[in-house]
């Protein structure tokens, strides 16, 4: 174990997506910490931030597995990127379930008749 811990993340990406799954292992538990931390930070609600971080390495581990991770970087970076984007597309998401359309009859006060002036 001690030895898997001593790899370049770079190289444990390669034996991950080779098949290695313990590579993985020792990624995860390297960047858990920090990256659970810098989701937090942004969100401030433990829920949301579990979901994050799991969907975060979900999407990792897809992206290695099929071949498409890219080496222009370093990996802690590229996982900071994945949750700053999921961050971003669940304030979206929930900005977004949050609006009230004032096309609704029962919502639409400026075009409300009965609330004209002098009625």
């Amino acid at each position: 174990m001690n030895t898997w811990n001593n790899k370049a993340d770079e190289t444990l990406v390669s034996l991950y997506a080779e098949g290695e799954n313990q590579a993985f292992n020792v990624l995860l538990n390297r960047y858990k910490d920090k990256l659970y931390s810098y989701i937090y930070y942004i969100v401030r609600n433990s829920e949301m931030t579990e979901d994050i971080f799991q969907e975060t390495f979900m999407k990792a581990i897809i992206t290695i597995r099929q071949g498409r991770y890219n080496e222009n970087g370093k990996f802690s970076a590229w996982l900071r990127r994945i949750a700053h984007n999921l961050i971003i597309d669940s304030f979206r998401q929930e900005k977004s379930e949050n609006l009230v359309s004032c096309d609704e009859p029962e919502v639409n006060i400026l075009n409300n008749i009965g609330l004209a002036e002098g009625r």
